[in-house]
């Protein structure tokens, strides 16, 4: 049987952001899809897209190019939700209504931030498996540019300093921020990975029993 081609309209002129946003969403399908970096092939991006393979060169000089960008613009988009959460501009949803009023203190902050990491995940699971569940192509340590997810520890290292200063140092930053965010990337995971539907509320508990452990007091 021969494969359909659809073909996207051609671009007008100014048009060329709007089929680069085409390109990075359908990669990001794609890759979500598989689960495999190396799956993913700058045709099948065009094909999804609808446009000639030599059109994806126009924005992204390479798979690792496109890849990249793709990861960088979900951290961002992580790593954005989470400081709104902490700043109190998380909106309000149904299904965790007090994180729609602003937190006061750099605990409370703290606190909406661990909520919105699980409901993140749990609203977004495509782009979660995307950020953290893709196997990805192993280069070189000393060519490799600094990964995107280091801007999400640097949000929760962020949140520990500001507690840090009002607890008067009873809570590091560095190493901490990391062991939490690991714990509490666990727990969201782990709720992820059963084949059940999630207890929403349950696991935004288990998120404050974290929490209350690591900032006993």
């Amino acid at each position: 049987m021969t494969e359909t081609f659809k073909r996207r309209a051609p671009s007008q002129w100014g048009e060329g952001g709007a089929l680069k946003e085409e390109i990075l969403a359908a990669a990001a399908r794609l890759l979500a899809e598989s689960g495999r970096e190396e799956a993913l092939s700058l045709r099948a991006v065009a094909r999804e897209v609808g446009i000639a393979a030599p059109s994806v060169y126009l924005h992204f000089k390479d798979r690792s190019d496109l890849v990249a960008t793709v990861t960088r613009r979900a951290y961002e988009k992580l790593v954005a939700e989470l400081r709104d959460a902490r700043d109190g501009r998380t909106p309000h949803t149904p299904h965790a209504p007090h994180l729609s009023r602003a937190p006061h203190t750099p605990r409370a902050a703290l606190r909406a931030m661990a909520h919105r990491y699980c409901t993140f995940a749990l609203e977004n699971p495509r782009r979660f498996r995307l950020m953290f569940g893709v196997e990805r192509i192993v280069g070189p340590r000393e060519d490799s540019p600094r990964h995107p997810v280091w801007l999400v520890l640097g949000a929760w290292e962020e949140a520990l300093a500001a507690l840090d200063a009002d607890r008067s140092g009873q809570v590091g930053t560095g190493q901490d921020a990391l062991l939490l965010w690991s714990a509490l990337h666990g727990i969201v995971t782990i709720a992820m990975a059963l084949p059940y539907e999630v207890d929403r509320r349950g696991l935004i508990q288990r998120a404050d029993d974290l929490l209350d452990r690591v900032v006993a007091g």
